[in-house]
This record gives C-alpha cells, sequence and structure tokens, in this order.
C-alpha cells in the first residue's frame, strides 16, 4: 500500500484537515524531479516553494498538536473540579456516571494523539523529505538550498513540540488521566455504596 494511501485511511477522521497534507508535498517535488531529469539542476525557487509547503504544513500540525493539548488539558482539569464538586454535593449535574464518560473520552483522544497523530505526521515528513533527497539532493542542488533544507529540517526537529516532546507530554497526561479514573472509580463506589441504606 502506497504511503499517501496509508495515511489517509488511518487518519482520525475528525483531525484528518489537520495531519501533513503528504499528497501536497508529493506535488510541489514534481516540479523538482522534472527539472532534475530534464537539465540535472534544481532551480532554487522550486525548491524554495517546496520548503515553504512543507514549513506550512508543519507549522499547520503544531498549532492543531498544541491547540488539542490545550484543550485536553482544561477538560482534564475541569473533570478534576467536577468530580470534588460532585462529592461534596452527589445530586449535582452531572453525575459519576457522566464524568467517567468523558475521562474515557479523553483518554482515547490523548492515546490518538501519542499513537496515531504525532507518529503519522512524523512517517509523512521522513517521507516527504527522502523523496526530496533523492530527487533533489544530488550535484543540481545549489548550496543556498542545501543551507536551506537544513535549517528547515533542523527546526522541525529540534523546535517543534510535537516532534521532539511530543509523546513525552502526551505520555504523562495520559499517566495522570489514567491515575484519576482510578480515583473517580473509587469515588464512585463510595458514593453508591454510602446511597445503601
Amino acid at each position: 500500500m502506497k504511503f499517501g494511501k496509508y495515511l489517509l485511511d488511518n487518519q482520525v477522521p475528525e483531525w484528518s484537515r489537520q495531519y501533513i497534507d503528504y499528497k501536497k508535498l508529493k506535488n510541489r517535488l514534481r516540479p523538482l524531479i522534472s527539472q532534475y531529469r530534464e537539465y540535472s539542476l534544481i532551480t532554487t525557487a522550486a525548491e524554495k516553494s517546496f520548503f515553504e509547503t512543507l514549513k506550512d504544513e508543519v507549522d499547520k500540525v503544531e498549532l492543531f498538536y498544541l491547540e488539542l493539548l490545550d484543550d485536553l488539558r482544561t477538560d482534564f482539569q475541569s473533570l478534576i473540579l467536577q468530580s470534588y464538586r460532585l462529592q461534596h454535593h452527589p445530586s449535582a449535574a452531572p453525575t459519576f456516571h457522566d464524568l467517567n464518560q468523558k475521562l474515557h473520552v479523553l483518554i482515547k483522544n490523548l492515546e490518538l494523539v501519542k499513537t496515531n497523530f504525532i507518529p503519522l505526521n512524523k512517517v509523512a515528513i521522513k517521507k516527504v523529505c527522502k523523496k526530496h533527497a533523492k530527487y533533489a539532493g544530488g550535484s543540481g542542488s545549489s548550496v543556498e538550498v542545501e543551507n536551506y533544507r537544513i535549517t528547515i529540517t533542523k527546526t522541525i526537529q529540534e523546535e517543534r513540540a510535537w516532534w521532539k516532546k511530543g509523546k513525552n507530554i502526551v505520555s504523562e497526561l495520559l499517566k495522570e488521566a489514567k491515575n484519576f479514573q482510578w480515583e473517580l472509580c473509587k469515588m464512585t463506589i463510595k458514593h453508591y455504596h454510602d446511597m445503601i441504606p
């Protein structure tokens, strides 16, 4: 199976527009490939167009990752507050059951970020950069283009939160959420135990 199809088939549907647009990046490579095959050289303009598109795609992933993580943290904090409020006011809404369901969704989303969103985007970038290096990294590439390529890839790997520390950050939040899930389970049991006459 081609990677582009694999990427589309394995994306979280609600987040599909936030993944690296692999097809778009491959389309930006086409002029480079034809130039290299025809003239054995690559124009700086075509290279920059590819790298600008790559940068835009990485920025899109970064922004979504940061916003999603912020939303998930906020939701998690809200669940904690609601659970403690519910302990002191058992008739308040939402119920323990509602909180457990919301926490289950939150944990599922964290797991998807960790096991799907981050790895698929990393692989997409690595694959398109490998294709780029195959066609444009040869003798037809200028020093300026080579320096630009190194700068862009270094920026992605060292400065992007989701690339370097993304899985670790999500893993920590996931661990906290699973620990809280256990605490919420104990609160729920106590709540129903206290209701028995």
